[in-house]
C-alpha cells in the first residue's frame, strides 16, 4: 500500500517494512503539533517505508502528555509548551539531527492582537531553538489557514473578503492577520543564510490546525 493511500484510508499501520522507522534514517522531522489532525496524520504516514523522502525519522511535540490513540506511532514524542521559550529551547535545542520542520499547530486568543503576541512567540520560540543547532535543516513546512482569504475572526462581516474560489497570488486583506507574520522570523533567522526552504501550505478551510 502506498504513502498516500494509506494516509487516505486511515491505513498506516503497515510501518515501515523492516518495522524499524529509525533504521538508516535520511530525513529527519520535527512536527509541531503532533496531537492535531494534520500533525497526527504526518506521523502515520511519513514513517511509511514508501514516503517519499524517507527513511524518515520523526520527532512529534504537543503540549499534552501523549495520549493513548498516538501511541503505537512510531514518533519520538516530546511534551512542551512552545509558548515557554525556556521550556522550548531545553527540548527542541537538543534535536540536532532535525532537517525538516512541520508547522502545524496555532493558538486561539479573544483578538488579533491577541493572536498575534501569542503565536508569533510560538513560532519563533521553535525557529530559535531548532535552527542554530540542527546544521542540516532544509525545509520548514507552514500550514496556515481561511484567515488568509477572509481576515480575523473578529472582522468578519466588517471588511470584504476575498471572493472564492481562494488562490494563492491574492492580495492581502487590509486587516492585522498573525499568519502574516510568520515568515518574518524565519527571514530573520539562519534559516535564509544556509537556503533552507519556507513552504506555507494556505488551506481554504480550517481543518487540521487545531494541533496543540
Amino acid at each position: 500500500m502506498s504513502w498516500w493511500w494509506a494516509g487516505a484510508l486511515g491505513a498506516a499501520k503497515q510501518r515501515t517494512e523492516n518495522g524499524d522507522a529509525f533504521r538508516g534514517h535520511r530525513s529527519v522531522a520535527l512536527v509541531i503539533g503532533v496531537t492535531g489532525i494534520v500533525g497526527n496524520s504526518l506521523a502515520e504516514i511519513l514513517p511509511l517505508s514508501d514516503t517519499p523522502g524517507g527513511p524518515w525519522k520523526v520527532y512529534g511535540v504537543a503540549r499534552r502528555p501523549r495520549p493513548n490513540w498516538n501511541l503505537d506511532h512510531p514518533v519520538e514524542y516530546i511534551q512542551c509548551d512552545i509558548s515557554n521559550t525556556a521550556d522550548t529551547q531545553a527540548k527542541l535545542s537538543k534535536l540536532t539531527d532535525v532537517t525538516h520542520i512541520f508547522y502545524v499547530t496555532w493558538a486561539l486568543r479573544f483578538t488579533e492582537a491577541e493572536n498575534i503576541e501569542a503565536n508569533n512567540l510560538m513560532f519563533r520560540n521553535v525557529l530559535q531553538a531548532v535552527f542554530p543547532n540542527a546544521p542540516n535543516l532544509k525545509h520548514v513546512c507552514l500550514q496556515t489557514g481561511l484567515k488568509h482569504y477572509v481576515g480575523p475572526f473578529e472582522l468578519v462581516g466588517k471588511i470584504e473578503p476575498h471572493d472564492t474560489p481562494y488562490t494563492e497570488d491574492l492580495p492581502r486583506l487590509s486587516a492585522p492577520n498573525f499568519l502574516l507574520r510568520f515568515g518574518r522570523h524565519f527571514g530573520r533567522g539562519s534559516g535564509k543564510e544556509r537556503g533552507s526552504d519556507l513552504v506555507c501550505a494556505q488551506a481554504a478551510y480550517n481543518f487540521g490546525v487545531f494541533s496543540i
